[in-house]
């Protein structure tokens, strides 16, 4: 990290205060996660030169087509508002996949949990096995902190139960999963 920070430093790129992973220079933005960057400008050719006084510093760079392959995340803007709208639909559709929720339409939720608390469950049924518990609660962990905080409290008490899920813990990340798959 402190390499990536001496090297964009040296660029111009100055460190955001606000979030460390945010550099910034007169006409380019660049977002830094581990080793993956998105650049951002108006005219593209601004971020052309940058990325070759990085390379030039010895940074090895490789191009995308669009930032659909950072995070995971779709960037598209509305022409008619000028609002940027970042969607997470590929790892969305992993999540549905996952549970089992991928084939035929299943009737929407309107909130991505019950009413009632999730609870600890000790006597209930064990769960189904018909799909992995932390893998999904993972993938929806990621999802709530990076594009979806609707679902965070649901994901956050279905996490509570990794290491020994029931029946209802099951049925609660379906219907998280029906949740996604509505909205």
């Amino acid at each position: 990290w402190k390499y990536v920070v001496k090297k964009m430093d040296k660029c111009g790129m100055k460190q955001s205060e606000l979030d460390p992973c945010l550099f910034v220079i007169d006409k380019v933005i660049c977002i830094v996660y581990v080793d993956d960057f998105l650049f951002w400008a108006k005219d593209e050719k601004d971020i052309h030169d940058l990325a070759l006084r990085l390379r030039e510093e010895e940074m090895d760079l490789e191009q995308e087509d669009d930032a659909a392959g950072f995070l995971g995340v779709r960037l598209s803007k509305d022409d008619s508002t000028g609002l940027i709208e970042m969607k997470q639909t590929g790892l969305i559709d992993r999540i549905i996949e996952a549970l089992g929720l991928d084939k035929g339409t299943v009737n929407g939720k309107a909130t991505p949990a019950e009413a009632n608390p999730l609870v600890k469950d000790e006597d209930g049924p064990p769960a189904s096995g018909d799909f992995n518990y932390a893998s999904v609660v993972g993938m929806l962990l990621y999802l709530a902190g990076h594009s979806r905080p609707d679902i965070a409290y649901a994901v956050d008490c279905a996490a509570r139960y990794m290491f020994c899920p029931k029946q209802s813990h099951d049925n609660a990340l379906k219907r998280l999963g029906i949740y996604l798959k509505q909205t």
